[in-house]
């Protein structure tokens, strides 16, 4: 009974969530190859305080910290989607960017949450950046690795100045309510800036 209370909860949070955010305007587009920008307006060794200043400045909301991670989150809307920016930082200096698609551990979460999240972030990047160098069909919930950070890869696209990998990860991590171990699913892109030796030293 709990659990079925709470996924219905968590249904219609969901559906209330998706309607407020379709009406809300839409965040910046992905940078192309060549911008001096990761995304959003942030650069390659940004500070802490840079990356939370230039989010505020580029309208991105709910914005917190997680500062024993080293990371800077924030919403990311795109066709009535959310998403999350995960800004990483190394010894305060901005090293990549993740675009992460809503985590779920219901039954419908993969094939209905995931797999539309992953297609539109495909088609985003797409559009900007034409088709992938290497490239796979979203794969089926056993392909994945389970707890592997990179989970399974199915696009990527190589530049001078960055790289972009699209991946599907699954993973195991305790539920807040429950207490029970549960095994989440989500969409992620890595936007990795290719530094020249020049920039590195």
């Amino acid at each position: 009974m709990a659990l079925s209370f709470r996924f219905t909860c968590f249904f219609w949070f969901t559906v209330s969530l998706g309607t407020t955010f379709a009406k809300l305007p839409q965040s910046p587009p992905l940078e192309s190859a060549g911008s001096e920008h990761i995304y959003g307006g942030l650069n390659y060794g940004d500070s802490r305080e840079d990356v939370l200043s230039k989010l505020r400045k580029q309208g991105f909301i709910q914005i917190y910290e997680e500062r024993d991670q080293g990371v800077v989150r924030c919403a990311v809307r795109w066709d009535g989607l959310r998403y999350e920016l995960v800004s990483k930082l190394v010894e305060d200096k901005l090293e990549l960017c993740l675009i992460e698609g809503n985590k779920g551990w219901q039954d419908f979460h993969f094939k209905e949450v995931v797999s539309e999240e992953w297609k539109n972030l495909r088609k985003r990047i797409i559009q900007v950046h034409g088709k992938p160098k290497k490239s796979r069909s979203f794969p089926e919930i056993f392909e994945i690795p389970i707890n592997d950070l990179g989970g399974t890869v199915t696009d990527v696209w190589n530049f001078q100045d960055r790289m972009l990998m699209l991946s599907v990860r699954r993973y195991e991590a305790k539920d807040c309510c429950t207490d029970q171990i549960l095994e989440f699913t989500c969409s992620t892109l890595l936007i990795k800036p290719i530094l020249k030796k020049s920039d590195s030293n």
